[in-house]
């Protein structure tokens, strides 16, 4: 029996908490923070909208067209197209930041982006993998690799929304601890080689 009635549904913690950190707002905001913390904005906000505003927009207007389900492509069947036009606007972006020289922290961003979607991809054949929990961890994964170790008391709000991904009924707690595996390794070695010397926790970066 549903615990919400279907009026409060909306107001239920879980999906307040399923909205809140879907993976296109994270990913927006992280590459938003990031670009503002190297000096580049502009560059945060193309790498926010490669990786996270042009893919949902791409998934609204197909949700509309009633091609996909919902807007959090809860069908496992239906998201390998959904990924292979996600990983296209990823490596487009990859292309400009490399062509148009980025700032070297948010092109690992994209190319840790790109590793986790094909990891969480490849596993999501066999089993619903959370994307909400992937990027969730990766980003903060990301966030802790280039500007400082700190980052990683971020993940204090990993057990929330596994929590209300599990409570909503659109993953189980292995799906869940799975995407959180996926998205901290692949966001934080992911990208490639950081120069040396370039240690964030060496450079006095601070969370604010």
């Amino acid at each position: 029996m549903d615990p919400h009635p279907r009026g409060d549904r909306r107001a239920a913690p879980e999906v307040i908490l399923t909205e809140a950190f879907a993976p296109w707002v994270v990913l927006t905001v992280g590459s938003l923070h990031l670009g503002r913390r190297v000096g580049s904005p502009g560059w945060g906000l193309a790498t926010a909208s490669g990786l996270g505003l042009v893919p949902q927009a791409a998934i609204a207007w197909r949700v509309r067209r009633k091609a996909l389900s919902d807007h959090h492509v809860t069908r496992r069947e239906d998201r390998p197209l959904v990924i292979a036009g996600i990983a296209g606007s990823v490596v487009t972006l990859m292309v400009a930041q490399r062509r148009r020289e980025a700032p070297p922290e948010l092109r690992r961003m994209t190319r840790a982006a790109l590793v986790a979607l094909g990891v969480a991809g490849a596993a999501t054949t066999r089993v619903k993998v959370s994307f909400h929990i992937a990027v969730l961890a990766g980003v903060i994964a990301v966030l802790a690799r280039e500007l400082s170790h700190r980052y990683w008391r971020l993940l204090t709000l990993i057990p929330p929304v596994a929590w209300a991904r599990v409570r909503i009924d659109h993953h189980t707690p292995v799906e869940t601890a799975l995407g959180g595996v996926i998205g901290a390794v692949c966001g934080y070695w992911g990208g490639g080689r950081r120069p040396a010397g370039s240690d964030p926790d060496t450079r006095g970066a601070t969370i604010d």
